[in-house]
C-alpha cells in the first residue's frame, strides 16, 4: 500500500493529464445516444451536458485507476524477482523508468558492470506465465555489422527497441547467487573476443 501511495503522489501530474485525455476522448461519445434518439440540436446537447460530464469523468477515472493498479502489480512482481539471490549478488543499482509519462508503463530495471562492460537487466511480462529476463549490453556497435550478425546468429541477441537478449526466467536458477554473474561474464568474454568496445557510462547510485 505504501508503494501504491508513492506511485500516486509522485505521478499525480501525469495521472491528472491521463485523466483529462481520457475524459476528452470519451466525452463526445456520451452524446451519441440522445443524438441518435432525438437528432442533433443544441437543446439535446445542453440537456445531456451534465450527465455526459459525469459519465466521461467516471470512465476516465476508472481507466486511470486500472492503469495505476496494473503498474503497481507489475512493480511488485518485479521487486519480488529482483530479491532473488542471483540479482542481489550482482550488486547492481536499481533504476525506475517512465516517470512523468502518460503513455509509458513504469519500469524498474538494474544497471551494473561486469568485466568492463555495463549491462541493463529488466524483467518483461512479470505477471504472465512466461516472464523473461531482458539483458541489454552497453556496447559500441558502429562498424561492427559482421560481429553483430554473429551475436544474433550464434548467441540469440536481437534488435528490438534495444539491442539485447531475452531469456525465459524458468531457464535460470535465480536462487543460485552465481547464476547471472557467470552468464554476464560469459557475454563480456564474447564481446571482448569480437572486439566490441564498451560504451562510456557513468553509473552513480541514486
Amino acid at each position: 500500500m505504501k508503494d501504491l501511495l508513492l506511485i500516486i503522489c509522485s505521478e499525480r501530474r501525469s495521472l491528472f493529464k491521463g485523466t483529462m485525455i481520457c475524459f476528452l476522448m470519451i466525452f463526445p461519445f456520451t452524446f451519441l445516444p440522445p443524438i441518435l434518439r432525438k437528432g442533433f440540436s443544441l437543446t439535446t446537447i445542453l440537456e445531456r451536458f451534465n450527465e455526459s460530464t459525469l459519465y466521461a469523468l467516471g470512465f476516465a477515472l476508472l481507466i486511470v485507476i486500472a492503469a495505476v493498479i496494473h503498474n503497481y502489480n507489475s512493480l511488485v512482481e518485479k521487486k519480488w524477482i529482483y530479491e532473488k539471490s542471483a540479482f542481489k549478488c550482482l550488486d547492481f543499482y536499481g533504476r525506475l523508468n517512465g516517470m512523468g509519462s502518460i503513455n509509458r508503463e513504469l519500469e524498474t530495471f538494474l544497471l551494473g558492470e561486469i568485466d568492463g562492460y555495463f549491462f541493463r537487466l529488466g524483467i518483461q511480462d512479470p505477471e504472465s506465465e512466461k516472464p523473461h529476463l531482458e539483458i541489454i549490453p552497453f556496447i559500441d556497435r558502429n562498424d561492427k555489422k559482421a560481429e553483430v550478425r554473429t551475436l544474433k546468429k550464434e548467441h540469440d541477441f536481437r534488435q528490438g527497441f534495444f539491442f539485447g537478449k531475452f531469456i525465459p526466467l524458468k531457464k535460470l536458477d535465480l536462487e543460485d547467487p552465481d547464476c547471472l554473474r557467470i552468464l554476464l561474464e560469459e557475454y563480456s568474454g564474447i564481446f571482448k573476443k569480437l572486439g566490441f568496445e564498451p560504451l562510456d557510462f557513468e553509473l552513480e547510485e541514486e
